[in-house]
């Protein structure tokens, strides 16, 4: 090993010209590396600036239409809160049921409010239900039900029974609904 190491010696003090051009080789390829290392660093942190950039600016020109959704919920949530019930007024909630009974000219037998379930935590609205009895033809309970479903309050049919009566002309329909409320 020592005289590979003399022989190297001898030759470097012979040759200065090839032991400088080795070391510039040697330490242009160390920077090299080190350069490339850093080149791919960089290269991913300007990918990632470049996606972000990208999103802000589809999120920027996607901003008119956002507005527009959140408009049209807005205006949502006030139909919504404007048609709502207090379920402790109980004169309102029924004089709802007869307002219906003076457009769609049929008379309801029995409008009864049921207790209603505890709300469940974390909804912001309560379900109000309501127990309906009529009897008329066929046309005039459809007009009913219209009435109910096209009507300001939000409102859900749960069940129904459809009945003859002893007059062949005669159906009677008994519903049970539920209103939307304010908790």
């Amino acid at each position: 090993m020592m005289a590979l190491l003399q022989r190297f010696l001898i030759l470097a003090r012979r040759n200065p010209v090839l032991v400088i051009s080795v070391a510039v080789i040697i330490l242009s390829g160390t920077a090299s590396w080190f350069l490339w290392q850093r080149q791919e660093s960089l290269t991913g942190v300007h990918a990632q600036v470049q996606r972000n950039g990208e999103a802000m600016l589809q999120s920027l020109t996607g901003h008119a239409r956002v507005t527009a959704e959140i408009t049209k919920l807005t205006e949502a949530l006030d139909y919504i809160d404007a048609h709502l019930i207090n379920e402790a007024d109980l004169a309102e909630n029924l004089g709802y049921f007869y307002e219906i009974e003076a457009v769609s000219r049929i008379k309801f037998t029995q409008v009864s409010q049921l207790s209603s379930q505890p709300q469940a935590a974390g909804k912001p609205y309560n379900a109000v239900p309501f127990s309906l009895r009529t009897s008329g033809s066929y046309r005039q309970l459809l007009r009913v039900i219209r009435e109910l479903e096209n009507g300001p309050r939000l409102l859900r049919i749960r069940s129904f029974n459809l009945e003859a009566g002893a007059d062949p002309e005669k159906l009677t329909l008994d519903l049970n609904v539920e209103l939307l409320a304010r908790p």
